[in-house]
């Protein structure tokens, strides 16, 4: 028994040399994508720098949407989180962001005001004029 024992613990202690002398395995293959060399490329064009932010600048795009206030059609262009231009009969009011505590609400020093008091649905006061309930038709479909 003691033989065995003996013979057990030789294979055992030469076992890693006899793996480090066999035949070479192929290396394992990663499934990562190979990665793109480090050295920019002189025949693809540069990629375009950013445009300068410039302060106070909204950075979102104007949405504009028509609205029915009364007997007038009203067309509202909201620049961002910036101020709105209201348009009808020809006339323009640039109205800046007011804090409002329910809605979204544009007034300006002359007393004009615009103020979304729901989806679809606002208030514009003129100047001297009765307040308007306005209205956002749904858009038409096709």
């Amino acid at each position: 028994m003691r033989t065995g024992f003996r013979f057990l613990l030789s294979a055992v202690a030469a076992a890693p040399l006899l793996m480090a002398c066999g035949p070479e395995s192929p290396p394992a293959r990663s499934s990562a994508p190979a990665m793109a060399p480090a050295t920019p490329r002189a025949d693809l064009p540069a990629p375009p720098a950013a445009a300068p932010q410039i302060p106070g600048q909204a950075s979102e795009a104007t949405t504009t949407y028509l609205y029915q206030c009364g007997d007038r059609e009203v067309t509202a262009s909201f620049h961002g989180a910036g101020d709105a231009d209201i348009s009808f009969d020809g006339r323009v009011l640039e109205l800046p962001r007011q804090d409002a505590g329910t809605g979204t609400r544009y007034a300006d020093a002359a007393g004009n005001l615009f103020w979304i008091v729901s989806e679809g649905e606002a208030l514009l006061s003129l100047q001297g004029q009765a307040d308007r309930r306005c209205i956002r038709p749904p858009p038409a479909f096709r």
